[in-house]
């Protein structure tokens, strides 16, 4: 396992921080077929914060780790599209 000082790679760090996000996925499969009734699905909010926290942590690690590592536009950045257009929403 890496130190906190050893550089991990984009495939390294996807890997290592991935098993939580499953996990996650799998907790909200087994919510939503245990606690669905017609279209509603009752999923008590301290559940649903964890979910959320643990979204979280790895968008945030892994912005971080882009922001390191790669040479393009930072986050929040412009950005150009090619042949120029922005694409219209």
């Amino acid at each position: 396992m890496a130190t906190p000082t050893e550089k991990l790679s984009l495939s390294e760090f996807v890997t290592r921080r991935l098993n939580p996000v499953k996990v996650t996925i799998q907790l909200l499969k087994h919510e939503l077929d245990r606690n669905s009734e017609g279209g509603t699905t009752r999923v008590n909010s301290p559940l649903v914060g964890s979910v959320i926290n643990t979204l979280e942590l790895f968008v945030e690690d892994y912005e971080k780790l882009i922001e390191k590592t790669s040479p393009g536009p930072k986050a929040g950045g412009e950005r150009t599209f090619v042949g120029g257009d922005s694409p219209k929403v």
